[in-house]
């Protein structure tokens, strides 16, 4: 069996729900909650008490992300982005380091807004040179397919990386995904069942040997409650929930970033995985105001009782 190897590509997906509905009712406008921040921190473990490594900060208006600035508290880097849109769509993310350009994300739709490519570029900034990689995607009746492709000059883009197939349900869940990778030259797919409110309820991920044989490599498990995810709320107003299961498989492949808190409407509340002989255990505290919103998420995951890593979710909402 070969070894998988994943494209990561973190596409900074942190975005919320309708908090500020439009009201003929001046009072009530004036009156309804707004979100104006989500904090993202991630923690120093080995500290006790347990110390902020790395801490980001995500300004928010009429639901969306308009930009981030982030600090790394025990090197003192920087980073910062900016969000920009056309025509109500996400259009571009430009990312700083330290003031200077590292990185760029832009999304291209057709006529009827279906996405149809998001291309990345990375910048290194020590000799001034990029890389990119693109990812189309051609919408049919019942299946989106996807190719992915890698370029030195943003021009020829002749490194194959990928061929994927994406299948959605009415509600836009994602609930089949397969990629064929050129570089491990092997066949991977998952299939997602979701409960009557589009929260995720299951992840099963398969391998197929070369045999032509499927078997299962690990599957994630989820249980929400009935308060608001903001998290997701933030995401589905900034990227469309649509888009967010075409790059959902983008975002990182370790199992403690728990990656169903983007895609999931309602808070998680438990999360366990069979991934490694189910050796990591995790747990989730929320905190939820008188409104029943979730205002602060946090997240530890242990091995064989040591706290192994750490990071919570921060919200900050006027009245």
């Amino acid at each position: 069996m070969k070894t998988s190897i994943y494209t990561l590509i973190s596409i900074s997906i942190f975005t919320l729900s309708c908090l500020s509905c439009s009201s003929d009712d001046p009072e009530v406008a004036a009156n309804e909650p707004r979100l104006t921040n989500y904090i993202y921190k991630t923690y120093n473990v080995s500290n006790t008490p347990n110390t902020v490594l790395d801490s980001t900060n995500y300004s928010i208006e009429d639901n969306k992300i308009v930009s981030a600035s982030g600090l790394n508290l025990e090197t003192s880097f920087q980073r910062n982005s900016t969000y920009t849109y056309l025509d109500d769509k996400i259009d571009k993310i430009q990312s700083f380091s330290n003031g200077l350009l590292t990185r760029v994300q832009s999304f291209t739709y057709d006529a009827n807004d279906d996405l149809i490519a998001y291309l990345s570029e990375s910048i290194d900034t020590d000799n001034q040179s990029s890389s990119f990689e693109k990812h189309e995607f051609t919408h049919t009746t019942d299946t989106i397919f996807s190719s992915t492709t890698r370029s030195s000059d943003g021009i020829n883009f002749d490194t194959n990386v990928s061929e994927a197939k994406i299948v959605l349900d009415a509600n836009n869940n994602r609930t089949y995904y397969e990629m064929y990778s050129h570089f491990n030259e092997e066949t991977t797919f998952e299939i997602n069942t979701y409960d009557a409110n589009s929260n995720l309820i299951n992840e099963a991920k398969y391998l197929i040997l070369d045999n032509g044989n499927e078997v299962l490599s690990f599957e994630n498990n989820v249980a929400t409650n009935n308060s608001e995810n903001l998290f997701y709320s933030i995401n589905e107003t900034t990227f469309t929930r649509k888009n967010l299961m075409l790059l959902y498989h983008l975002q990182s492949n370790a199992v403690n970033t728990i990656n169903g808190k983007s895609i999931t409407p309602n808070a998680i509340i438990t999360f366990a995985s069979t991934w490694g002989n189910s050796f990591a255990t995790f747990e989730i505290l929320n905190t939820t105001n008188d409104t029943g919103l979730t205002i602060y998420s946090d997240f530890k995951t242990t091995i064989a009782g040591n706290l192994i890593s750490r990071f919570s979710q921060d919200y900050s909402i006027q009245y």
